[in-house]
C-alpha cells in the first residue's frame, strides 16, 4: 500500500523555478501526493510535511510553458507568466491550482470568471501588469559620463522582463541599464543589440562604481518647479496618481 505524502517543493524565486516546480509537482500528484509550491529561500519548514528543494531545470520549465500554450491557450500562459512575477509567496500554489483547472477545461479556462482558482491568478497578473505600466511611464534615466543611460527602480513585483520590450524598442540605439535595487539585478542593453538580464557580484561592483552626478537632473528639477502653479497644487490628487513609494527615484520629487 502506497503512503501518500504532503509535500512542499521549495523552488527558485523565478518563472523558470516555478515552472520546474509545477513539472515535478505534477509527477508527485499523479502518485497521489498533495503538493504545494513555495518560491524563495526563506521557507519556514513545516512539521508533518516533506520539504524538497527543487532545482531549476530550464528544459522542464520550457516543457510546462509549451504545454500551457498548447493545451490551454496563449492567453492563459500570459496570465501565468505575469502572475509568477508577483511578490505574493502563495503565487506558486495559485498557479498550480489554476493549471489543475486549465488542463481539464482547456481553452475556455480564462473565461471561467466564477472559478476562484482562475480569478486568483488573473488578479495577480493584473497587479503585475499595472505596476509594469507605471514604471514604463515614470522611469527616469541619468546620463553617466556621456557613455550610457542609467535608471533605478524599486518595484514591489519583479517587472524587469515586462518592461524590457518597451525600452528596447524606444531606445534601440542607446546603451542603457535599468537596475532593480530590490532584487539586485538589471536589464542591460548595448547599442543596436539584444537586452539581457544581469545579476550577481559583478553587477553589484558595477553599480557601486557608477558616478550618478548628472547636470540634467538639476535642470529637470528647476523646470519642474518653474512650471508648477502653486494655486493649483493638489497633494491628494498627486498622491493618487504617483504614490510616495514610486517617487524614490524620480528626480522631481527628490
Amino acid at each position: 500500500m502506497n503512503e501518500f505524502k504532503e509535500i512542499t517543493l521549495v523552488c527558485d524565486d523565478s518563472f523558470d523555478g516555478i515552472m520546474t516546480a509545477v513539472y515535478d509537482g505534477w509527477v508527485l500528484m499523479l502518485k497521489g501526493n498533495k503538493v504545494k509550491i513555495y518560491p524563495g529561500d526563506d521557507y519556514a519548514y513545516e512539521l508533518f510535511c516533506e520539504n524538497i528543494n527543487c532545482k531549476t531545470n530550464v528544459k522542464k520549465a520550457i516543457s510546462v510553458a509549451q504545454a500551457i500554450q498548447q493545451k490551454i491557450s496563449v492567453e492563459a500562459y500570459e496570465y501565468v507568466f505575469r502572475a509568477a512575477h508577483h511578490y505574493d509567496k502563495n503565487r506558486g500554489n495559485a498557479i498550480l491550482e489554476f493549471l489543475k483547472v486549465g488542463f481539464r477545461a482547456g481553452s475556455r479556462t480564462t473565461k471561467m470568471l466564477s472559478e476562484n482558482r482562475v480569478m486568483t491568478v488573473m488578479e495577480l497578473a493584473r497587479k503585475v501588469s499595472n505596476e509594469a505600466n507605471v514604471f514604463r511611464e515614470i522611469l527616469r534615466f541619468k546620463e553617466i559620463n556621456g557613455k550610457f543611460l542609467f535608471g533605478t527602480i524599486s518595484p514591489k513585483c519583479d517587472v524587469l522582463l515586462l518592461i524590457e520590450n518597451h525600452f528596447t524598442c524606444r531606445y534601440p540605439e542607446e546603451n542603457w541599464i535599468i537596475y532593480d535595487d530590490i532584487r539586485k539585478k538589471a536589464l542591460v542593453h548595448r547599442y543596436k543589440s539584444e537586452t539581457i538580464v544581469v545579476s550577481g557580484e559583478e553587477l553589484d561592483r558595477v553599480i557601486d562604481q557608477i558616478d550618478i552626478d548628472d547636470d540634467y537632473e538639476e535642470l529637470w528639477k528647476v523646470f519642474f518647479d518653474a512650471i508648477a502653479i502653486e494655486e493649483r497644487r493638489n497633494e491628494k490628487c498627486q498622491m493618487r496618481h504617483v504614490p510616495k513609494w514610486y517617487r524614490k527615484h524620480m528626480n522631481e520629487f527628490n
